[in-house]
């Protein structure tokens, strides 16, 4: 498949960040930690460097919104924006696990056009432009066909803030437990929308992520055929800090399940 200049460069950036994670993985020294259970360490804050340095040779008018905030870029009035996550995965990255990824969205004024994931431990790279398809290492893919919830594999992650405000996400987690044939969490946003996108798991749902876990993967996984809202249907899940992925087939029967305890708090 052949990919405009922008998703080319997504992807070559995200080659630049693997090669600076893939130094660090099982190699780090330091930690350092922007909450109570959210480390950032040096793989973070270089790889993010080495992608936005690579973006801004082609692109240096661009806006970009950044995971780490000391290399966020300020804002201006250029309708492109791109929207990385140098390092999505990190504790399993500090543990040794090799579920981790670069994500690297563009957007274009309000819509995600271009999206990478690389899981460079993984050898898979997930890409997808508007109007092209969506592939992994440059094989098509699509999202699963399962139409029963008992019959599903649904994937999901647990926010930061979860040991504060656990009840949300403990009865979400159980009442769709109760629903499906298993229940997988792996701890990386990004590879979770990326396999969901390939038939992997059939949905995705999860709170308190932030643009950058999830840009590229709306993208990817609308052009392997699936669906994106919040958690009522709507279209705010970008900045909403809710999402719900899935093959379309659920996604009725998966915001049910969601909205029987969706305001408890």
């Amino acid at each position: 498949m052949k990919f405009d200049k922008f998703t080319n460069v997504a992807v070559e950036s995200a080659h630049k960040g693997a090669e600076v994670l893939l130094k660090y993985f099982n190699n780090i020294k330091k930690i350092e930690y922007k909450g109570r259970i959210d480390p950032v360490t040096v793989a973070d804050k270089t790889s993010q460097k080495a992608i936005i340095d690579n973006i801004k040779q082609y692109f240096p008018l661009h806006n970009i919104i950044a995971e780490e905030q000391d290399a966020t870029l300020a804002q201006n009035s250029n309708d492109y924006c791109w929207i990385i996550d140098p390092l999505d995965g990190t504790v399993n990255y500090i543990h040794g696990v090799p579920n981790f990824a670069i994500s690297i969205g563009l957007k274009y004024k309000n819509e995600i056009i271009s999206g990478v994931i690389y899981a460079p431990a993984l050898k898979e790279m997930f890409v997808a432009q508007k109007g092209k398809g969506a592939y992994l290492n440059n094989k098509k893919i699509t999202v699963s066909k399962i139409k029963e919830m008992v019959r599903a594999l649904p994937v999901t992650g647990f926010p930061y803030y979860v040991k504060e405000k656990p009840n949300r996400v403990i009865k979400n987690f159980k009442n769709v437990m109760l629903e499906t044939q298993g229940l997988r969490r792996f701890g990386a946003a990004a590879i979770d929308l990326a396999y969901v996108a390939c038939g992997r798991f059939d949905f995705f749902w999860e709170e308190g992520l932030k643009p950058w876990d999830v840009a590229a993967g709306i993208v990817i996984l609308k052009e392997a055929g699936g669906k994106i809202t919040d958690f009522s249907g709507g279209k705010d899940f970008l900045f909403g800090k809710t999402i719900v992925a899935s093959n379309k087939i659920l996604h009725k029967d998966i915001l049910k399940v969601l909205n029987e305890t969706g305001k408890s708090k």
